[in-house]
């Protein structure tokens, strides 16, 4: 067999390949999950799986290690289990990383590693070389006259080798994007395309790593370079290089057109299995929807619909809008295969299936990736990936480098025997206190160590998915290997009444796709900013000319905080049903979301006081890069950036609406290893709340610990000497912290300490000395009498040097224990921030007993720092800028 120079277009065409490939970075999936995946591929129609998960150890940085008699087993296993539910599976090795294309004994390795997977049963092979570093080694290049001449040399040779088996190659250069120096003049993909053997399949991203539409005229193009059509490696719902999102949403911007132009479509997911449901089902419908279309240089003009002619050709340009696509394409909707998808998945999620009771051994924090250096990236967007890195403490994580030289991460698992889902393997705390998390949890209450974790032991692997409605139009040439039971049918009305098809609607909208944000949360983006714009208008008495305005405020802040309520819902909601494997992966992404949408609504809950007096006030709330920006918001739609360019997802979104730019580690926070039953709500003080704030600062005065016994004859004094003054004077800036028990926190704050000191001397410190008689000199003092002592001496004022580079001060305190979520703190803090900042302050300090060692690092693992000023031997001022 020779290479092939011509595009076979007279060919009849071949079975269309779809289905999945493992091929992301994290955690790979377990042996249970991809047998239940073949039972969900069989179901929705797919027929091919390529195992090519990049941390396993033996397929990537070991790919030279042969497999042990274990190993063998759930492999061969596997291979099976993939035959008995008619899917192809491939077996993918990615040797690239050291390979010598030279070494007859690397030759050798691959050949042998190859065999013993064919005599497992394996009938199909790939050979990856995306990630890695082009040049070759000098005993390469002596061998060589380029990469691509390596790498076909050998893949041709294996292939030949294997006895032609089904066979795929993925290409260094595997997108247009990394094209040198582009697509059609590319010697390395036009070396591809005309000396590898034309029965193998070639591998393609589309136009980016992760290409927001894939049009026919880049087909068309990609095509004459492959000699041959190109399978897409379609990474539309790849999560592993954001650890804070995930994509839930349909398979979209790929027309069904585009079918005819393809080989295949192979989805690499996200890494949470149970998060595939709908990309695998909607995929699953796209690829049925144009079974036997053809071509559109064949179709004649009057076989084009109504609709089609009124739009311009997807070959002879791209749509313009989504709106676009579903209206042009009517063989696939994806809002329509959304619907019919959620049908689907409200079925699976009253499947019984539980995650792990142990857990893996992860130290990845949740953390924002570092921005990738782009020479194309428009300034709006440097500028925007410049401020979120501003202030970000710094962690270990590992994000997935994006760059065109991938190495492997610092997680080397193998999945084939599950090592990391075996009892005696027990977490990793962050936390001193090692009793808060015991083997006596549930398996619920225990979620993945880090956010892009997969490991998970399904424990009935039978259930799988019912049909649909019976209306539906995705027309399955199988029915699901299980019919319902009348346990199932019990089980189902149990669940329909605690999840529901709107609620799985609200969960995808927060975590859509990676080029789109749904509806609901971009109408909360759009009413969160109305609210900054306009909020001045209620500290003044409404008229005729704002009254409307007014109203408008209103209506959009119940719309926020009613959306944020049943987003914080979802979690009780997954913990309730049957599968609760999904709860387990989805929690952390939910906890996150739910933290900053809780941030934002005390923010809410503040501007809605009306402190904001004028509309100058609520233009330096607006930062320069937020989705109101058109410039930023036009680039993230425009799908001209990878998405990790944008990094964060939707919680950045909402971030950034929140005054506090160089504060946003604040809500960059690791997720809690356990499933929390409380819920929090963050709201501004009210004077009611007063006599509950005096009693937690009681309770928290002694560093932190109850200072009850300290002050047993006067147990106001503390609250008088530490938050009195503020809540008298200077309400508007203080922020609580409730859970269902009532008040446990709180962050007392004025915008201008000079003036908060002048009030307190003349209204506050002689109210005190008036309230606490001057005790008498005596040899020693009790602890309430030596403050009340201090009540009558002249207090000593505030360095200079402190309030000139922090004008605003600050005082935090939440009872511990009653902090199931360690994140309270940061994100109370993150309120009164707000705040402070959106009155323009530019910075907040807060005094501190030199004794309080624990407030100190409590303080300082909140971003604040020393301020060496202090000429008082017993008192350390703390400041952070704004």
């Amino acid at each position: 067999m020779t290479g092939s120079t011509e595009i076979l277009d007279n060919q009849p065409l071949a079975k269309f390949l779809c289905g999945v490939v493992e091929g992301f970075y994290g955690i790979p999936w377990t042996t249970e999950q991809r047998k239940l995946l073949f039972q969900w591929m069989n179901y929705m129609g797919m027929t091919t799986y390529m195992y090519a998960p990049k941390d396993d150890a033996k397929h990537r940085a070991f790919w030279r290690d042969q497999y042990s008699v274990e190993e063998a087993d759930n492999l061969t296993g596997l291979i099976e289990a993939a035959t008995e539910n008619n899917i192809t599976f491939v077996y993918a090795i990615s040797p690239g990383l050291d390979i010598s294309f030279s070494s007859a004994k690397d030759v050798q390795c691959l050949k042998r590693k190859c065999e013993q997977v064919a005599a497992f049963g394996c009938h199909a092979f790939a050979l990856l070389f995306d990630d890695i570093d082009p040049e070759l080694s000098a005993s390469d290049k002596s061998a060589f006259q380029s990469s691509a001449c390596a790498q076909v040399s050998i893949t041709n040779e294996l292939f030949e080798h294997l006895g032609q088996p089904e066979f795929y190659f993925c290409p260094t250069e595997y997108c247009t994007s990394r094209a040198m120096p582009n697509l059609a003049t590319s010697g390395y993909l036009n070396t591809v395309g005309s000396k590898l053997l034309n029965d193998i399949h070639i591998l393609w991203t589309g136009c980016k790593v992760i290409s927001k539409k894939i049009t026919i005229s880049e087909l068309e193009e990609v095509a004459k370079v492959f000699r041959r059509p190109p399978v897409i490696w379609d990474n539309i719902h790849a999560n592993d290089y954001d650890q804070r999102r995930m994509y839930l949403g349909p398979f979209d911007g790929r027309s069904a057109d585009i079918i005819p132009y393809l080989r295949g479509v192979l989805t690499n997911p996200n890494c949470e299995f149970e998060a595939n449901y709908i990309p695998l089902h909607t995929l699953g419908q796209w690829s049925r929807s144009n079974k036997n279309g053809v071509k559109k240089d064949i179709i004649t003009e009057n076989q084009l619909s109504p609709v089609a002619s009124d739009i311009k050709l997807e070959s002879e340009c791209d749509f313009m809008t989504d709106d676009d696509i579903n209206n042009f394409d009517s063989k696939y909707q994806p809002k329509h295969a959304l619907k019919i998808a959620i049908a689907d998945w409200l079925m699976e999620l009253n499947k019984s299936r539980h995650p792990p009771k142990s857990l893996a051994v992860a130290t990845t924090p949740l953390a924002p990736a570092v921005p990738v250096p782009n020479i194309n990236m428009p300034a709006p967007i440097q500028a925007y990936n410049e401020l979120e890195t501003t202030n970000l403490p710094t962690t270990n994580v590992n994000p997935v480098d994006p760059s065109m030289m991938n190495p492997t991460t610092s997680i080397l698992v193998n999945s084939l025997v599950d090592p990391l889902c075996s009892p005696e393997v027990s977490p990793r705390r962050e936390s001193d206190n090692e009793s808060e998390i015991s083997n006596e949890n549930e398996p619920m209450d225990c979620v993945p160590c880090a956010i892009s974790d997969s490991i998970n032991v399904l424990e009935n692997i039978s259930m799988v998915p019912n049909i649909g409605s019976a209306d539906s139009l995705m027309q399955l040439d199988s029915q699901p290997p299980n019919a319902s039971t009348a346990e199932d049918k019990k089980l189902a009305r149990v669940v329909e009444s605690v999840i529901s098809h709107e609620d799985l609607e609200l969960l995808i909208s927060f975590f859509y796709l990676p080029f789109e944000y749904a509806a609901i949360p971009v109408q909360m983006l759009q009413d969160l900013h109305l609210m900054k714009q306009n909020c001045y208008l209620l500290s003044s008495n409404p008229s005729s000319d704002n009254q409307a305005q007014i109203s408008e405020w209103w209506e959009a802040s119940n719309r926020f905080l009613t959306t944020v309520d049943r987003v914080q819902n979802l979690i009780a909601q997954l913990k309730k049903t049957a599968n609760q494997a999904v709860g387990y992966y989805f929690y952390p992404y939910l906890w996150d979301m739910v933290g900053v949408l809780q941030t934002c609504a005390g923010f809410v809950r503040w501007l809605g006081l009306g402190q904001i007096t004028n509309s100058a006030g609520c233009l330096q709330m607006q930062s320069s890069y937020t989705w109101m920006t058109k410039d930023y918001r036009d680039a993230f739609l425009s799908g001209d950036q990878e998405p990790w360019c944008f990094q964060g997802g939707l919680q950045a979104e909402f971030q950034r609406m929140l005054p506090i730019a160089s504060a946003h580690d604040l809500l960059y926070i690791r997720h809690p290893e356990v499933i929390l039953k409380k819920s929090y709500k963050y709201r501004p003080y009210k004077l009611s709340d007063e006599a509950e704030l005096y009693n937690i600062c009681l309770k928290t005065c002694d560093d932190g610990a109850d200072g009850t016994e300290v002050f047993p004859e006067h147990p106001n004094v503390i609250g008088d000497k530490l938050i009195g003054g503020m809540l008298t004077l200077n309400p508007e800036q203080c922020f609580v912290v409730e859970d269902e028990e009532g008040l446990m926190g709180y962050a007392v704050a004025a915008l201008d300490a000079k003036t908060l000191k002048q009030r307190e001397a003349v209204a506050w410190i002689p109210a005190l000395r008036e309230k606490y008689v001057k005790p008498a000199s005596l040899p020693e003092l009790t602890p309430a009498e030596e403050l009340i002592q201090n009540f009558h001496n002249e207090p000593a004022p505030v360095p200079e040097s402190v309030t000139s580079s922090f004008p605003s001060v600050i005082r935090l305190d939440v009872l511990s224990n009653r902090m199931e979520d360690c994140a309270v703190t940061k994100r109370l803090l993150a309120s009164c921030l707000s705040g402070l900042r959106a009155q323009g302050s530019t910075g907040v300090y807060v005094e501190l007993s030199v004794g309080d060692k624990c407030m100190l690092e409590h303080y300082r693992l909140m971003g604040f720092t020393p301020v060496n000023s202090s000429e008082q031997d017993d008192v350390v001022y703390l400041g952070r800028f704004l």
